[in-house]
């Protein structure tokens, strides 16, 4: 226990002696305003703006003159807590000392006395009505010492080194005078800028509604990305609130300078046709554009939980470099492509690596320079700013040029075209004078194939009427046949069954065209009626596959019953034991069908053989007349029906029947 109390008692005494010298005013500070480094202590918060204030005053502070310069040295942390300790004493019995405490412009400032917040101030703090925007107020009793403790926070680098600096009511007013009065030459030379891209993003849009030319679209998200990223920063340098005004703005920026280059590397892509001509350079843009849309996600998600995800600044400090490398690529296509614009966004291009991408990366600092120049040269955010807008500014020559050029192209192709309607319209009249001569042979020629269809026709009318007398006749000869025998049951079944053949006979001759099933149908009556003549010697089969519609395929009437008819009378009927004649019908395709006629008689040429040594010269009518109604009809129909007959021998080489093979186009 004894230990412990020496410990407390040793560590209270050392931070005694830790404490920096009070600054010892008598009512008033002598000066407009005084640098009070000297008597200011620092400690450097490395946890992330974790540590209360009573964890902060047991902290070993170390003399202000040990900081860095936060303005051109880059931290190792992206959330920046630097604390400030100082003491002022008033010697005077009654009058109370009021100054103001300055520590310059940062992200946040707040100032503690005796434990308790006495003030903010910062970017991201609205201006209030008091002397110095940027100043906090301290106010010290006579006869009385106020230490004080000042929270610095800024994010990945500082916009200007933290200073302890203190001035009295009236000096804080002209201090603010002056700074505003400097920060207005930047604030009219940035909003100069911040005007032009918002006027080219305007009107690039409107060119894009006119024309539908997606480099119009690309130039213009661009332009209006850099417009946004430059208002932005007017708001958090000048506390203006345009962009944001329900929220104060700070230095992390929700419109990425990743956002910006993937729009002018969708714009450099479309204008010189990256994508055919560079295969291999757009894969890697691709790759790249990757990378720049991850990192616009990640600027988002910080703007909107107000704070950097990740606490080391390389992460930050290098963030445009994936830009960086973008540029360069497109700087070597648009370096190979060869077209007259590439010099403008060459220009471009280069403007945004050393105005932009360089200083801004680097955070270049030139010290010493007047408050003017400072704002303008040790400020990273105008070189971002200006190298954009002379980027910008290059890529719209640019697309006037590239207009130009497609203007040129578009007359240069109206002359040509209308040099070849000219020569077009003189061959035109040559050939309609060459026309005007040949129509009135035309006239003639179809007036002659008119009166050949007619003749057609009625040829076609006749050959359909020679069918049916003649199929009539053989008929009558199978009736007379019955009536000699005086076989009245048989006579009266073969009339019946005559009776509806000539019926369907005579209602198919007046048609062109009737039914598979009407056909089928009359030439099984006249098998059957041949069969029953000849005493049975007749023998058939019909056989309709399956995939046939009898009732929608039409063909011409009484085409088949002559095939059959020459098949009995001089196949089948030289045999004594007559013998058999099959019909197959399918359809191998959806515009043909096929008719298979097969007899098992005698065969052709020994028919032709007996025929010769035969007295009676039967003269087969029904076979000619049928061969002249196809000829016609592949005439009139413009078809190929076709016929093939093939004579059948056995397995010793002896015939043994015919068959007929006919293909009929439907």
């Amino acid at each position: 226990m004894r230990s412990l109390i020496l410990f407390a008692v040793l560590l209270t005494f050392s931070s005694v002696l830790a404490q920096e010298e009070p600054l010892v005013l008598h009512g008033s500070l002598p000066v407009a305003q005084m640098d009070i480094a000297p008597y200011t202590s620092f400690y450097e918060d490395l946890s992330g703006d974790t540590l209360p204030l009573s964890v902060i005053c047991t902290k070993n502070f170390r003399p202000f003159a040990e900081k860095r310069d936060e303005r051109s040295t880059f931290s190792s942390r992206s959330v920046m807590v630097t604390w400030l300790r100082f003491t002022i004493r008033n010697t005077h019995p009654t009058d109370t000392l009021n100054l103001l405490h300055n520590t310059a412009v940062h992200s946040l400032t707040t100032l503690y006395e005796n434990n308790q917040c006495i003030g903010r101030t910062g970017i991201s703090i609205p201006p209030l009505q008091r002397p110095d925007r940027f100043a906090l107020p301290v106010s010290i009793p006579p006869k009385s010492d106020c230490t004080y403790y000042a929270r610095v926070i800024d994010y990945i680098w500082s916009p200007t080194a933290i200073y302890s600096r203190v001035s009295s009511v009236r000096g804080g007013y002209e201090l603010d005078y002056n700074w505003q009065m400097e920060s207005d030459v930047l604030l009219a030379v940035v909003g100069l800028l911040a005007g032009c891209l918002f006027f080219m993003s305007l009107y690039t849009f409107y060119s894009y509604y006119l024309t539908r030319d997606r480099a119009f679209l690309y130039y213009a998200l661009y332009a209006l990305i850099c417009f946004l990223f430059t208002l932005h920063h007017m708001d958090y340098r000048f506390s203006f609130a345009m962009l944001f005004p329900l929220r104060r703005s700070d230095i992390l920026n929700p419109f990425h300078i990743a956002l910006i280059s993937l729009f002018y590397t969708l714009f450099i892509t479309e204008v010189i046709d990256l994508r055919i001509k560079f295969p291999r350079t757009w894969q890697v843009l691709q790759g790249l554009m990757v990378i720049l849309i991850m990192q616009e996600i990640h600027a988002i998600v910080e703007w909107i939980i107000n704070k950097p995800l990740f606490l080391n600044n390389n992460f930050y400090i290098y963030a445009m470099v994936p830009a960086a490398l973008t540029t360069c690529v497109l700087l070597s296509a648009v370096f190979r492509s060869r077209l007259p614009i590439r010099s403008y966004l060459l220009i471009g291009m280069c403007s945004l690596l050393g105005v932009s991408f360089i200083p801004g990366s680097l955070d270049l600092y030139l010290p010493n320079l007047p408050s003017i120049a400072d704002n303008f040269i040790n400020n990273p955010f105008f070189w971002v700013i200006l190298g954009l807008s002379i980027e910008a500014f290059c890529f719209a020559l640019a697309l006037a040029y590239r207009g130009r050029l497609i203007e040129l192209e578009k007359q240069r192709i109206q002359e040509n075209y209308t040099h070849d309607l000219e020569a077009q319209l003189a061959q035109r009249s040559q050939e309609i004078a060459i026309q005007c001569n040949a129509l009135e042979q035309q006239h003639i020629l179809q007036l002659k194939m008119e009166f050949e269809q007619k003749l057609a026709d009625t040829e076609m009318i006749a050959l359909r009427a020679q069918m049916n007398p003649h199929f009539i006749f053989n008929c009558l000869n199978s009736i007379k046949l019955y009536t000699l025998e005086n076989n009245s049951e048989l006579a009266s079944d073969y009339l019946s069954k005559f009776s509806r053949l000539i019926r369907l006979v005579l209602e198919n001759s007046r048609s062109e065209l009737v039914t598979l099933g009407n056909e089928l149908e009359a030439l099984q009556l006249y098998m059957e009626l041949e069969a029953m003549r000849f005493k049975n010697k007749v023998r058939f089969s019909i056989h309709v596959s399956s995939e046939v519609d009898m009732q929608y395929l039409r063909i011409p009437p009484l085409l088949l019953q002559p095939f059959v008819e020459n098949a009995i009378w001089h196949g089948l009927m030289h045999k004594p034991e007559g013998g058999t004649v099959m019909i197959e019908v399918c359809q191998p395709d959806e515009h043909l069908l096929r008719i298979e006629i097969t007899d098992d008689g005698i065969g052709r040429a020994r028919a032709a053989e007996l025929k010769s040594k035969s007295a009676s010269k039967h003269k087969s009518l029904g076979m000619q007349v049928t061969a002249d109604r196809i000829r016609m009809i592949n005439q009139l129909y413009n078809i190929q029906t076709r016929i093939q007959v093939t004579d059948l021998v056995d397995s010793f080489g002896e015939p043994c029947g015919t068959r007929v093979l006919l293909e009929i186009p439907v």
